[in-house]
């Protein structure tokens, strides 16, 4: 008995044919986006600064936050585990302190800087 082909099956491509050659030339056909004239010396070294530390310390208290309930949990190791997590903690509050001592130093006079501030203290000069 012959092997009968499959009711649904498609039928093979020419093996001679390109099955890419359909799609074009995706390196002429996409649009072009033009990307920003920036270099980093146009950024204030302090600002970069506080940048790359925030990042980094960010980075440190997602790992912790994460490394330690998982340590708990899968090993039950609750010191290393507790010990990642205050690590993870402290990182975020040095984040924190960061972010909120730069806004101090940078923050423009006059300006409204939170939320229960709304300028009363200019109006009523």
């Amino acid at each position: 008995m012959p092997l009968d082909p499959w009711p649904d099956e498609p039928e093979q491509p020419d093996p001679e044919v390109d099955p890419e050659s359909r799609w074009g030339d995706p390196e002429q056909d996409l649009p072009r986006i033009p990307t920003p004239d920036t270099d980093e010396t146009d950024v204030d070294p302090e600002i970069m600064e506080t940048f790359w530390r925030s990042v980094l310390l960010a980075n440190v208290a997602v790992f912790g936050f994460a490394l330690g309930p998982m340590l708990v949990y899968f090993r039950g190791q609750w010191t290393l585990g507790l010990a990642a997590v205050a690590v993870g903690a402290v990182a975020g509050v040095r984040v924190y302190q960061h972010y909120r001592a730069f806004e101090t130093r940078h923050g423009e006079e006059g300006e409204a800087t939170g939320p229960d501030d709304d300028g009363a203290d200019e109006r009523n000069a």
